[in-house]
Order: C-alpha cells, then structure tokens, then sequence
C-alpha cells in the first residue's frame, strides 16, 4: 500500500463524514420531526467515527510496521557486507596457506 492510497483513503473517510454530519444539521433544521432519519444517520455518524478512529490506529501501526522493516532490511544489508567480507578475508587466508 502506497502513501497515496493511504492519503486518498483518508480524505475520503473524512469527507463521506462531514457530508453525512452537514445533511444530518441540515435535516435537524428543516424537518426536524423525521426522528427515523436523523437517528439513521446519527447511528451512521457513530460508526464513521469508530472507522476513522480505526483507520488512524492502522495507519499508525502501518507507518510503525514499515519504519520496523526498513531498519530490518537495512541490517541485513550490513550483515551481507560483513559476510561478504568476511569470505574475501576467508579466501585470502586459503591463498596464504
């Protein structure tokens, strides 16, 4: 998953809940006594927060997972050099003997 994606993702989250939240202030506004809609939508308003609530968790956990394998693979690029260096070393020895 690229920065893009996540960005993108993201900002639709955000403005699929603020379309909902300003149709809902609208509708409490003119027809105030449809309770069945804005209960829908107020419903609908919560579970939005939790997924963006749960969206920024993975998001955070995601950037943390990918931090964790750069400093993995960067590792086991030094462990390469020193193994490569190492079997130089080894075959200048064998020369030697």
């Amino acid at each position: 998953m690229n920065e893009l994606t996540i960005i993108t993702g993201k900002v639709n989250l955000d403005t699929t809940y603020l379309k909902i939240k300003l149709s809902l202030e609208e509708i409490k506004e003119r027809a105030s006594n449809r309770y069945d809609l804005i209960h829908s939508m107020e419903r609908s308003l919560a579970d939005l927060q939790q997924v963006k609530i749960s969206y920024d968790a993975m998001e955070k956990e995601l950037r943390t997972a990918l931090q964790q394998n750069f400093r993995l693979e960067k590792l086991l690029m030094e462990e390469k050099f020193k193994n490569k260096d190492l079997e130089t070393q080894l075959k200048t020895k064998n020369y030697e003997i």
